[in-house]
């Protein structure tokens, strides 16, 4: 029992939580100093000196594959517009608040608050020139696009609208696109479209009037 005894006592003298300047015990040295370069830190192995070094070409962080072709570029397997959300987006409530807060914040300046190109930057100054104005969503060859389509804009930009992929996550531009196809439809609702159910006050929308010319792309 003696040895035993004697490794309590050691073990207990180690642990007796004593503060000291001494660095500790490093039983196993090539764990704790390891022959390794850091960040920013200069590597005389390369022509350059650099120690960090450039990932090859095509290397996709963990997380970023984004190979969902429908949820990540708007298309489907063939490569045309889908003109449907993607499976793991659930049209809800949630989701068209969602895309009308998200509207409201990166295309109401631009596009009004009802997509009719009339937002205060289209208005100031007395409006954009023919050709650069935003576009009116509820323009005839604008209104039977595909959700995709609009995607494809929201993300890569279109004539003088720049990309807003950096700004807008994936989830929340489809959002917007569920709410940009909310605002085309209520405009041209009727009474008869109403579904069963809904509340006995439930309304069709009275149609707004179309933009002022110049002032929507055509």
């Amino acid at each position: 029992m003696r040895p035993q005894l004697l490794l309590a006592v050691l073990a207990l003298a180690a642990c007796r939580g004593n503060r000291s300047d001494e660095p500790p015990v490093h039983l196993n040295q090539n764990m704790d100093f390891q022959e390794k370069l850091e960040a920013q830190e200069r590597n005389d192995f390369f022509a350059d000196g650099r120690a960090m070094r450039k990932p090859p070409a095509g290397t996709v962080a963990v997380g970023f594959l984004a190979d969902d072709d429908h949820l990540h570029r708007g298309r489907n397997l063939d490569g045309t517009l889908a003109d449907a959300l993607p499976p793991s987006i659930k049209l809800d409530e949630k989701l068209l608040t969602r895309g009308q807060e998200r509207f409201e914040i990166y295309c109401q300046p631009c596009h009004g608050t009802t997509g009719h190109g009339d937002g205060p930057a289209t208005r100031r100054g007395g409006g954009f020139p023919p050709g650069v104005a935003p576009a009116n969503l509820h323009l005839k060859r604008l209104q039977p696009e595909a959700l995709g389509y609009f995607f494809h804009v929201i993300t890569n930009g279109k004539g003088k609208m720049r990309s807003y992929k950096a700004q807008i996550p994936v989830e929340d531009r489809w959002a917007i696109v569920a709410w940009v196809r909310t605002l085309q439809v209520s405009h041209t609702a009727k009474a008869s479209d109403i579904p069963a159910g809904a509340p006995a006050d439930a309304k069709a929308p009275t149609p707004m009037p179309p933009a002022a010319p110049g002032k929507a792309t055509p």
